[in-house]
């Protein structure tokens, strides 16, 4: 087994005392050119700074219990332990999990609509995931105008920012994202569901959404391809809540009522699984 050392390349900018000394220790001969020279004064200093690396260390420790604190409030509802949080340290309004999800899309994704002001009122930074998924329109169309790219974007969890407005309802950012080129049928990469927005718009019961999609030509007989509903076309989403509105909007587009998923089940199959007579009586 070889054990020789790891080196990396780091760029850093030196002032002119600093830059004094690496230049002495060249020109003395103790070392052959200025990145051998650099190299010595950090791996040194941080030889010496022992006491301080511990420090932070701690620091960076405590920092991050204190994240996990953050995340696991929200997904508990726990609204005076956020507050508590936020009281104690003002970053943690931008905290991530070790997915990389913030504090402000959990907080979304739970619902949790009291901690998501509080966090959007303690100054909650927005990236285009997060801004889509609480409907804060303007925010969304500033980040396209500055990268236009963001529109088709992937969230850390595998998400697309019109995925995510289309699963939380917020029309406005809909409509936004698809004037600005998003592409309707693009399919989720979380893994669980890989998904469409049309799917995940079912799933949230929005039925003003699934209208909205269909009219511009989403794709009402695509299959989810993640492990939990392998095979699930919009109707069949639709049985599976027992959305009896959409299950009819579905069917007036024409929705296959005949179509299984990767189990050979059919929407009426789920419809009568997950006890929804209504919608068994409208698939069968």
């Amino acid at each position: 087994m070889s054990n020789k050392k790891q080196s990396h390349v780091v760029s850093i900018r030196l002032n002119d005392a600093a830059l004094k000394a690496v230049d002495l220790l060249v020109n003395s001969g103790l070392e052959s050119n200025r990145s051998r020279a650099v190299s010595y004064f950090i791996n040194s200093g941080i030889q010496a700074s022992g006491e301080l690396l511990h420090k932070a260390q701690s620091l960076a420790d405590n920092l991050q219990q204190l994240r996990n604190q953050m995340i696991e409030a929200i997904k508990l509802n726990n609204v005076e332990k956020v507050s508590e949080l936020i009281n104690k340290d003002l970053s943690l309004v931008n905290a991530k999990n070790n997915r990389g999800e913030t504090a402000i899309l959990m907080a979304a994704y739970y619902r949790s609509q009291e901690i998501k002001e509080l966090l959007l009122n303690n100054g909650a930074e927005l990236n285009i995931f997060e801004a889509s998924a609480v409907g804060n329109s303007q925010r969304v169309k500033d980040l396209l105008n500055e990268s236009p790219e963001r529109v088709d974007s992937y969230s850390a969890d595998g998400f697309t920012p019109l995925g995510l407005a289309s699963h939380f309802g917020n029309e406005e950012t809909v409509k936004l994202l698809l004037e600005h080129g998003a592409d309707i049928d693009a399919r989720g990469r979380d893994g669980s569901l890989n998904n469409m927005a049309i799917h995940a718009a079912i799933g949230g019961n929005h039925e003003h959404i699934v209208k909205l999609l269909i009219e511009h030509g989403a794709d009402i007989s695509v299959k989810c391809e993640g492990k939990w509903r392998l095979g699930f076309t919009p109707l069949h989403v639709a049985a599976y809540f027992g959305r009896e509105s959409i299950i009819r909007m579905l069917l007036n587009a024409g929705a296959n009522k005949m179509d299984k998923t990767d189990n050979s089940e059919t929407p009426y199959d789920l419809a009568v699984i997950r006890e929804h007579p209504e919608s068994a009586t409208l698939l069968r």
